[in-house]
């Protein structure tokens, strides 16, 4: 039986190099350098306020805590680029081990867990983790920290709530975790940093399972399941597109709406190899441009590298976006690529040694490169149709705008 202490009012007003902060349990490191709690609840109200708040290199352990954060909404921008207003917040440098806890949050703009700046860490062990309310997130890792959960559970239940968020320049590392999302706009994982997941059994109902946006995503061993919209989005909030990248390894995946991979308003780069990947979707790659952005310059541009993994799909992409294939070793693609033949967007293919592709219905390239003779590659080309390409590409150059049959039947054609 947890033994009871609800806060009603502020316990302590901590003066942090940001401001003051409020917190029901307030641990300074600078006063003690390291403390305990255990078995016991404790709540926050009121806007800006914390349950726990950590400081200043403290070492703190939490165990068997119960932490609600119950009112007091914030929709600062201190509280997204320093993690105010959540129920634990840990920074300058604190590292914080919860074993066994409890962490709620039933307020809109209010975040679970948050870590904030350089060698600030929390690790999270065994846990359970709660948002009900929207525009929140179950983690939050800014500036340089890192959060770490194992076997935890994270849920979240309302829109525009990620279950867990790498922030500019933070690591968030999630080992066999359980959970999900159920509402519009909340993603499973957002990476704006650096994102591990490993061994995680999660489902994102109404949203992507995540959202690379200038950061890097690394999915190994999962299982995951999305019911909408797609399955891995990189892209870009703001006007300046950015860059971000994703490597799935070892996951059973399963996309019942929308295509595996959407890239917009960004250049992204995916790898895969050893995946088991279930979509609905014709397409398995999507390059183009969304609401994000500035329009007439918000395309996405997408490179996809495959190895030792077969795809099902089409790849295409819009005339203010670009896409190229990259089949490696015993990477297989069976679908058409641009079959729309639009020839204003950039459609490239580069089949390495041991790569494939199955054509599956007429598709028209920008170019298509091997990397070995030519009469070997060919034979990386399979089906009945026929697979135009710009005579005009340079990368073209070997082709010397002539057709070339390919295996199956089909040909490879300089578009006229």
């Amino acid at each position: 039986m947890l033994n009871r202490i609800v806060c009603l009012s502020f316990a302590f007003l901590s003066l942090s190099a940001y401001g003051q902060i409020s917190a029901t349990y307030y641990v300074d490191g600078a006063v003690q350098k390291e403390d305990n709690r255990s078995h016991v609840t404790l709540e926050a109200i009121g806007s800006g306020s914390s349950v726990v708040y950590a400081t200043n290199q403290v070492d703190l352990i939490l165990t068997a805590v119960r932490m609600s954060k119950t009112s007091g909404e914030l929709k600062s921008n201190e509280r997204r680029e320093r993690g105010v207003n959540s129920a634990i917040l840990a920074d300058e440098g604190s590292k914080v081990l919860m074993e066994r806890c409890e962490v709620n949050s039933h307020v809109s703009y209010a975040d679970a867990v948050a870590a904030y700046g350089e060698g600030t860490n929390i690790t999270m062990q065994e846990g359970f983790v709660r948002i009900t309310r929207s525009g929140s997130a179950g983690a939050d890792a800014l500036n340089g920290a890192k959060i770490r959960f194992e076997h935890t559970e994270l849920n979240t239940t309302s829109g525009q709530s990620p279950v867990m968020i790498a922030g500019n320049g933070g690591t968030v590392e999630a080992i066999e975790t359980l959970g999900g999302s159920t509402g519009v706009g909340s993603p499973l994982f957002l990476s704006h940093g650096e994102f591990l997941a490993q061994k995680c059994r999660m489902t994102a109902s109404a949203w992507a399972l995540a959202q690379v946006d200038g950061g890097h995503l690394t999915l190994k061993e999962n299982t995951l399941v999305t019911r909408s919209f797609c399955g891995v989005m990189v892209y870009s909030t703001g006007k300046t597109v950015n860059s971000g990248s994703a490597e799935l390894s070892k996951n059973k995946i399963q996309v019942n709406e929308g295509p595996l991979f959407y890239v917009t308003n960004a250049s992204g780069e995916i790898h895969v190899e050893r995946n088991s990947f279930t979509h609905k979707d014709d397409d398995v790659l999507v390059a183009k441009s969304d609401d994000w952005g500035v329009k007439g310059q918000n395309g996405g541009h997408a490179v996809l590298v495959v190895q030792n993994q077969s795809l099902e799909g089409n790849v295409w992409a819009d005339s203010i976006s670009s896409v190229k294939v990259v089949l490696n070793k015993k990477g297989v693609l069976s679908g058409a690529i641009n079959r729309d033949g639009n020839m204003v967007a950039e459609h490239r293919v580069v089949l390495g040694i041991g790569g494939k592709w199955n054509v599956k219905k007429d598709s028209y390239l920008t170019s298509v490169q091997f990397e070995q003779p030519l009469s070997k590659g060919l034979k990386q080309i399979k089906g009945k149709h026929t697979v135009y390409y710009d005579a005009n590409d340079p990368a073209n150059a070997p082709l010397e705008g002539k057709e070339h049959k390919i295996g199956g039947g089909g040909m490879l054609k300089p578009l006229k």
